[in-house]
Parts: structure tokens; sequence; C-alpha cells
């Protein structure tokens, strides 16, 4: 049985579960993660000793992520939230500087919830009350006017909190890795250029020290020099919408 699946989720579920049924996992995903460009923490270069990854886990008022990886390495634990996006057939190219347009912009009036740096801002909200301790999560973070809700909480839902209780022992060291369509040179100068110097008025807690990126194109030529052929399978099945 041949299964292929669609969007960003099919993708990355495809390639996180080649890894992890690979007899070489923890390595390759390491190298996976050495792909990535992470502007002001330098190459992820990790020993990855054992790994779980939570895939489109919800964390209640905080949003989905697309993946979340909890790291034992030589040198300790780590967690890496993924965001992944692709874009419909029909639309425009993807680009990182209208995504980030798009934010900016509900800043004056309302955030969507599905933008990417709207997604990644609420994981670096949740991580860092997580540090805090369940009480911050209970009681609810401050969220700035443009967010469609003034307060967020963890809830009670039983499976949410099991997560949140898996990743605590690893949230002290905590990336945010963007998956995008877009060309890595043209992400990369947005990084470099851009993000590392706004700070959105009211956005308590932004920090973009952390973030990364990795486009699909850089995925494609990573699982070509790996072998990962079902994963490639489903990249050309989805061409058009990672690219």
């Amino acid at each position: 049985m041949k299964v292929t699946g669609y969007s960003e989720r099919g993708v990355l579920n495809s390639l996180l579960y080649q890894i992890a049924y690979s007899e070489q996992a923890n390595d390759l995903l390491a190298g996976l993660l050495a792909t990535a460009h992470f502007p002001r923490q330098g190459r992820l270069e990790l020993a990855i000793r054992e790994a779980e990854v939570l895939v489109e886990q919800s964390l209640s008022d905080f949003g989905d992520a697309d993946a979340v990886l909890l790291l034992r390495t030589l040198d300790g634990q780590v967690c890496v939230f993924v965001e992944a996006k692709v874009k419909p057939c029909q639309a425009p190219p993807w680009r990182i500087e209208q995504e980030f347009d798009r934010f900016w912009a509900g800043t004056q009036g309302t955030v969507d919830s599905s933008n990417l740096f709207t997604q990644m801002y609420h994981k670096v909200r949740f991580s860092q009350a997580l540090r805090v301790g369940w009480t911050q999560l209970e009681q609810g973070v401050r969220f700035p006017p443009s967010s469609s809700k003034a307060t967020r909480k963890i809830g009670n839902n039983a499976v949410v909190r099991r997560a949140v209780e898996k990743m605590r022992p690893y949230i002290g060291c905590t990336y945010f890795l963007a998956l995008v369509p877009d060309e890595t040179r043209r992400v990369v100068a947005f990084f470099e250029r851009l993000l590392a110097h706004v700070l959105p008025e009211g956005y308590e807690g932004w920090d973009t020290a952390w973030y990364g990126h990795l486009s699909w194109h850089e995925v494609e030529v990573f699982c070509q020099e790996r072998k990962l052929s079902h994963t490639l399978d489903v990249l050309e099945f989805n061409r058009g919408q990672i690219d």
C-alpha cells in the first residue's frame, strides 16, 4: 500500500515518518536540522541520542504546531517547533516579505491566526509561559489588542496537557523553525535584513533570536542526498504548492 499526503501536512508527515522508520533516524533528523538556517544562533548541529515528535499538536489557545521535536542530545535537551507553509497551486508565488507585511498590517487591526508570524509568536509566548510553569498557562497569557484573544490559556484538554507535560523538560532550549515555499536566498535576506530589527508595538515577549528557516527546495535536496524516495514522491505530487 502506498500513502501519498497532500499539502504541508502530507509532505511533513511523510518526511518525519520516513526518517522515524529509518535505521539512521537520529542521524537523519540531525542532518535535516543542520540544513536549516538560524541566523542569530548559527548552524544547528546536534548529536541526537533520542527523539520524540508530536505531529499537528494542539496547544489550545496557542494554536496548533505542525510538529514539535523533543530531542535528547549529548549536550542536553532541545525543543523545536516547526511551522510549515505551502501555497495553493493557482495562487501567485508565496513570498516571505509579503507574509510578514500581512502580519504587520494586522498588528494595526486584527492579525490573521493562520499567518506564519502570528503562529510563531504564539509558540514563543507559549514557551515563555511554560518556563514559568503551569500556573501561568492556566491563569492566562496576555496578548496584544490585535490578537483575536486578549488572554490565552492552555485549557483542560487531557491530551493537550499530556503533550505540554512532555515538553516541559525540553522547553529551556527552544527553537522555532519556519518551513516555507520561497527561495532560500530571499528568505535568508529577509531574516537578516528585516526580521532581526523589528518590534511590533504592544507585542510583549516578541523575540526572533531563536527563529530559523528552511525551504522546501532544501528539503528536496536533502531527500535526494539521503535517498528518501517516498518523501520525494510526495514532494513531486505536491509540485506547484511547495515552489
